[in-house]
């Protein structure tokens, strides 16, 4: 909430680089977890995976008690859900299948009040403190504050990338290069010439436009690494399933060996 917690945007306007790692399960305690081991964000997935407002508000509140920040990968650019996640107290939003400018225009004015933008008002939400006293001045600092990524992730998008990326209030833009290979026949192969050229047209739209470019490190050619010397400073590593699932594996494997006769 914005009189208790520095919001995201100006944490970003202090940070060389800024770390978060997507959320897909409704437990409170991995979104602690990620904050405790140093993650500056957390992205939770309301395209993939089940969280309905109810469980994003609750990990939110999961965010705010370890300091981090959280933002929401909404399930399209629609302006209710926009609303709804922006009112419980998200630092932003991340639009995916970004495919034309009017998206992005629908989803800054879902996330910003008048005259900004068109989100509802309303002094009794949870990003106002459940009830602001002090209307004029959290409706301008909330507008002030609201992060809008767009996650260009097909063919739509990238022909369309210069008039998405010049769009006013956009943040940043992200790249779905898996999306991109799955669109093209490629089935999920990041590497593919048609696919690698996407990095570059991504960031050459981000400088242009003078946008932030978040990188997910997954698909990024180097890690975390290659991010930066692309001119990433955020990068997006990682699902908490991918996570976990990769930890046990490789403990449980470790313990078949360690038992072996």
């Amino acid at each position: 909430m914005h009189s208790r917690h520095t919001s995201l945007r100006s944490r970003l306007a202090h940070a060389r680089a800024f770390t978060g790692t997507m959320i897909q399960f409704d437990c409170c305690e991995i979104v602690e977890i990620a904050g405790l081991a140093g993650y500056d964000y957390v992205m939770l997935d309301a395209e993939h995976g089940a969280l309905d407002i109810g469980a994003i508000t609750r990990l939110i509140r999961a965010a705010e008690a370890v300091d981090i920040c959280a933002m929401v990968r909404v399930p399209d650019h629609g302006a209710v859900f926009i609303q709804r996640v922006m009112d419980a107290g998200a630092a932003g939003v991340l639009v995916p299948r970004v495919q034309a400018p009017a998206q992005v225009e629908q989803a800054v004015r879902a996330a910003r009040f008048a005259p900004w933008g068109e989100r509802g008002a309303c002094a009794t939400s949870r990003a106002a403190g459940h009830w602001t006293q002090d209307w004029p001045g959290f409706s301008r600092e909330a507008s002030a504050d609201a992060l809008v990524w767009a996650l260009v992730e097909d063919p739509q998008g990238m022909a369309a990338l210069g008039q998405i990326a010049s769009v006013p209030g956009l943040d940043a833009l992200v790249f779905g290069a898996f999306d991109l290979s799955q669109a093209l026949g490629h089935a999920g192969d990041v590497h593919h010439p048609e696919v690698a050229a996407g990095f570059k047209a991504i960031r050459d739209a981000a400088t242009q436009a003078e946008l932030e470019l978040v990188a997910i490190t997954a698909a990024e050619p180097g890690g975390a690494a290659g991010a930066a010397q692309r001119g990433s400073r955020i990068v997006l590593d990682g699902f908490d399933a991918q996570i976990i699932s990769g930890a046990y594996r490789q403990r449980f494997g470790q313990l078949r060996q360690d038992m072996k006769p």
